[in-house]
């Protein structure tokens, strides 16, 4: 491992892992990546919270978890390619898009992956050859069985039911239909280079492009988004500006709308079912009864997003709320 270099413990059916990775290439940041699920990993099997991906620092180090340990190589590395605006409210906008793609729209996955017969064909073997590159065909067999049961068994855990399938589905369509004719014409969200929310968006279309329903799905109504995806995997050649214009596009204003719609709801009954001890939480989203476990992580999020927003001045708060039309508050 050079003095230079991070390695990186991922998968690439991991939104997350991905996502980093093309947020490395892009920067850039020398990077080893190993193809490995961080807990069937000695090296990083204890690692807490065991999520994906883990990374490596050259001095011996682990992290995990996405959003902060982008964060913290963005500020390292020189300022000139951040992926953060200069434009404070619309930095907010940036975080809390990448935030809705990394706890919304990774529903999608989870949903199609283990409730379409063709999906849990090839999703958790796809998972699981990953994780375990060098067992034979019949023990990935095994393990592919024994990953199915127990993701499937997850599912209500996490909102994955059929009463909250229109909601889970009706997110993928209209975030399809909303970035469509935008990367038409567009190269990323805020300018003519990527930001987080660009890359947090790449994470989990680019897994939803390879499972088999999503995919189909994208490549019959978004075929310019499943090209777009596959530009955004590396970056590294792209040199370009992110905007400080506030008159934004209106991309970012029907994303705005679908985050209000969905999102930023749920994120305020899962806080307060968890600040009341309950297990679960049922909130209403577009008309749908949307019900599931109560999650600690999602109170976090909401903390993360919350503490962004107060460390705003007065007069971007308002911009934030009155002019971006972001349902939020101190």
């Amino acid at each position: 491992m050079d003095n230079d270099e991070i390695e990186i413990y991922g998968i690439e059916a991991s939104p997350y892992s991905v996502k980093l990775r093309a947020f490395c290439r892009y920067r850039p940041i020398k990077y080893r990546w190993i193809s490995r699920m961080p807990q069937f990993h000695p090296q990083t099997s204890k690692l807490k919270p065991s999520i994906m991906p883990a990374i490596r620092y050259p001095d011996g180090h682990f992290e995990t978890d996405s959003t902060p340990i982008i964060t913290a190589l963005d500020r390292s590395a020189p300022a000139a390619r951040s992926v953060f605006l200069k434009t404070p409210a619309l930095n907010f906008l940036n975080l809390l898009i990448e935030d809705f793609a990394d706890e919304w729209l990774v529903k999608s996955i989870f949903h199609y992956r283990f409730t379409y017969a063709d999906d849990r064909a090839f999703g958790p073997r796809w998972v699981m050859d990953d994780a375990f590159p060098d067992i034979d065909s019949a023990e990935l067999s095994e393990k592919t069985a024994m990953f199915l049961n127990r993701q499937t068994e997850r599912m209500p855990i996490v909102g994955c039911t059929p009463d909250n399938k229109e909601i889970i589905e009706w997110t993928y369509h209209e975030t399809l239909n909303i970035l469509e004719p935008f990367v038409a014409l567009e190269r990323f969200l805020f300018g003519s280079a990527p930001s987080l929310a660009d890359f947090g968006l790449f994470g989990v279309l680019k897994t939803l492009a390879t499972d088999p329903t999503p995919m189909q799905i994208m490549r019959d109504e978004a075929p310019r988004l499943d090209n777009w995806i596959r530009r955004v995997d590396d970056l590294s050649g792209v040199d370009g500006t992110l905007s400080d214009d506030l008159d934004i596009s209106p991309t970012l204003t029907r994303l705005i709308t679908v985050i209000n719609e969905t999102y930023l709801p749920y994120l305020r009954a899962n806080a307060e079912a968890y600040a009341k001890n309950e297990n679960t939480f049922s909130v209403t989203l577009k008309g749908h009864q949307y019900q599931q476990s109560t999650f600690k992580y999602q109170v976090k999020c909401l903390d993360a997003l919350q503490s962004a927003f107060d460390a705003l001045s007065t007069a971007d708060r308002q911009i934030v709320t009155e002019q971006l039309k972001v349902n939020f508050s101190s």
